[in-house]
């Protein structure tokens, strides 16, 4: 919705930026277990070429005897076609300060390769209120020298408000991230 579709659908980026990765503020006091559930894609910083629509992820929590595991499963719908990745949610360590800097690790074909960092990214929730909307940051950044912002809002229906959408435009904005970039997510029709 997600950082899968950025990895999974094509490996093409948005608009590559000048400079390093812009500051931004996350969520304070972020309650994952809170966060757990479905949330539907609203827009995204991406370029899509494909029509890509009903995207939505849902993530559940599960405790494997040493810690808890926070699971994603994404459902895409491309066309008729309906696809379903997962990937694991990492949270930082419960002493960090910024509890909604999580990790999103893509699950590639059914395995999971701990050396493998090329399929992980940042998940930066920077505003929730956990039962209407969220927004989610991250930035990949090539040596300090260019940087590609991504952002997604989610909702927990198949639409959002145009106040809320104005209102998470708006905390992009105070950190000098444009909003043109966001391209809509068709939620009509969905299944």
């Amino acid at each position: 919705s997600l950082l899968i579709t950025s990895i999974c659908l094509t490996k093409r980026v948005q608009a590559v930026k000048w400079g390093s990765c812009e500051h931004v503020e996350v969520q304070k006091n972020f309650s994952l277990d809170q966060y757990v559930g479905t949330w539907y894609e609203i827009e995204r910083f991406y370029n899509v070429t494909e029509e890509l629509r009903c995207i939505s992820e849902t993530i559940s929590s599960s405790y494997n005897g040493l810690r808890n595991i926070y699971e994603v499963v994404t459902l895409i719908t491309k066309g008729n076609e309906v696809t379903e990745h997962t990937a694991e949610l990492i949270p930082p360590d419960e002493t960090a300060k910024d509890q909604a800097k999580l990790i999103f690790r893509l699950n590639q074909h059914g395995v999971q390769d701990p050396l493998d960092h090329g399929n992980i990214l940042h998940y930066w929730v920077l505003d929730t209120d956990y039962t209407s909307y969220s927004l989610v940051f991250s930035c990949v950044s090539f040596l300090g020298i260019m940087h590609t912002p991504y952002a997604w809002t989610f909702s927990r229906e198949r639409q959002l408000s145009a106040n809320t959408t104005q209102y998470l435009h708006g905390v992009l904005e105070k950190y000098k991230i444009n909003t043109d970039d966001f391209v809509k997510i068709n939620q009509e029709d969905c299944t």
